[in-house]
């Protein structure tokens, strides 16, 4: 069995605390968190142990969750790497390149795995649309519209915990920059438009990116509460033999071929672990298995690029060529 722990229970820590128990070849065996009440909590709940030092934790796990706020998963994941211990850190993996740089670099290191939590490839739909493009269902990949937006809610105010220091397309948007990259390739231009309709000019309201990929395909990620009524977490891929519509609210893909008028509505597998258990259940098989994580640290880091990326193209108001540098 693999021996898993978790760091930070706020939020995410919290959903994956309880889906470690039902991860096949994982044992969960402690948690730890700077409020040792919380991590005690959780622990008498699964019969762990509970820690308010991470590092002590880390001398009884092959693995760990990183889920504490950004800020702080350089310090821990390195930490990790340090004493031998595979991470699976929550997203964003950083809030700066180099802080991702320095985690990739410890886990080469130290050989261990670093996966990111970027758990919209563990959505059926979606694993099926990748399954479908890779087969060169709709032909050559051309173009990729992928939203993550809500209907309007104003007025809406600056968050006033660590997640209003983040940014909310860093945050919460991160999510559709791995998956449009994961449909796209690797990026290689940003232009974008970052705004706030609620008065807030440090906290955008909505994004809209549109990017250029090495394979020639350009995608255009839309994120915001702020966008409209109908919100819609909708991914379209165009290609040069037909195109794919993958509704994950639904998790139903619908199929158009050229020269076919109908959609054809594909349901994809979902008999197996998905969602955040999925996404557990990869980490521990890639520990056991010794094998790269399908979102590594190098995955994660372009998801943050992209999104630094659209920040810094709104605000000189030009086109910004990655890779690009820390500023």
């Amino acid at each position: 069995m693999t021996r898993i722990g978790v760091i930070g229970t706020g939020g995410m820590g919290g959903a994956h605390c309880n889906s470690l128990p039902q991860v096949e070849n994982c044992e969960f065996v402690g948690v730890a968190d700077l409020r040792l009440e919380a991590a005690q909590a959780i622990a008498e709940q699964h019969q762990i142990r509970a820690f308010q030092d991470y590092r002590e934790l880390l001398e009884i796990v092959d693995g760990v969750v990183v889920a504490t706020p950004p800020v702080a998963h350089r310090e821990v994941v390195v930490a990790a790497a340090e004493a031998g211990v595979h991470a699976f850190c929550e997203k964003p993996l950083s809030l700066t390149l180099s802080d991702a740089d320095a985690m990739i670099d410890a886990s080469d290191k130290a050989g261990t795995h670093l996966m990111v939590g970027q758990v919209l490839r563990f959505y059926p739909v979606h694993v099926l649309g990748k399954q479908l493009v890779d087969d060169g269902e709709i032909g050559d990949v051309t173009y990729i519209e992928t939203d993550y937006s809500g209907p309007y809610r104003g007025p809406r105010e600056r968050p006033s915990t660590w997640y209003g220091t983040v940014g909310g397309l860093l945050e919460n948007g991160i999510h559709k920059s791995d998956l449009i990259n994961w449909y796209g390739g690797t990026a290689l231009t940003v232009a974008a438009e970052v705004g706030s309709f609620s008065g807030h000019d440090d906290w955008e309201d909505y994004t809209i990116s549109l990017i250029r990929y090495d394979t020639k395909a350009v995608g255009i990620l839309r994120w915001g509460g702020f966008l409209g009524a109908r919100g819609t977490n909708e991914t379209i891929i165009d290609g040069s033999k037909g195109s794919l519509r993958l509704d994950m609210g639904a998790d139903i893909a619908y199929l158009k071929k050229m020269g076919e008028s109908e959609w054809e509505t594909l349901t994809p597998d979902r008999s197996g672990p998905h969602g955040v258990i999925g996404e557990l259940t990869h980490f521990v098989d890639c520990i056991r298995e010794d094998k790269t994580p399908l979102i590594d640290g190098r995955g994660g880091r372009h998801a943050v690029e992209v999104v630094l990326a659209t920040y810094r193209s709104a605000q000189e108001k030009s086109k910004v060529i990655l890779p690009m540098q820390d500023s």
